[in-house]
C-alpha cells in the first residue's frame, strides 16, 4: 500500500512540475525584448532568463533580465527585469 502511495506521489510531482511551461526561455527573452523601451546589447550576458515559480499553488514564470550595455569589466549595466508567464507569454514587471 505504501509503495502505491509513493508511486502516485512521484507521478503527480512529475506531471505538476512540467505543467504550464509552454514558453521556452529563448521565447521569453524575445518577448521581453519586444516589451523593453531600449535595445539590449548583442552580447549573451545582456539577456538572461531564470525559471521561477510564484504563488500558492505555484505558477511558472520566466524572470528575464535585459541590459543595455556592458561596462569596462564586462558586467551588464542598467538592467531591467521582466516577469514572463511561462504558460501564456504575458509580460509584467516584478
Amino acid at each position: 500500500m505504501l509503495a502505491l502511495v509513493l508511486v502516485a506521489a512521484l507521478v503527480a510531482a512529475r506531471t505538476c512540475a512540467s505543467a504550464g511551461r509552454d514558453v521556452s526561455n529563448e521565447e521569453a527573452i524575445e518577448i521581453a525584448k519586444e516589451n523593453a523601451s531600449f535595445e539590449p546589447c548583442a552580447d549573451v550576458r545582456c539577456a538572461q532568463a531564470r525559471f521561477v515559480q510564484r504563488g500558492i499553488p505555484p505558477h511558472p514564470y520566466w524572470l528575464v533580465g535585459l541590459a543595455e550595455e556592458l561596462d569596462e569589466r564586462g558586467q551588464p549595466t542598467r538592467t531591467v527585469s521582466f516577469l514572463v508567464d511561462a504558460s501564456t507569454g504575458e509580460v509584467t514587471r516584478p
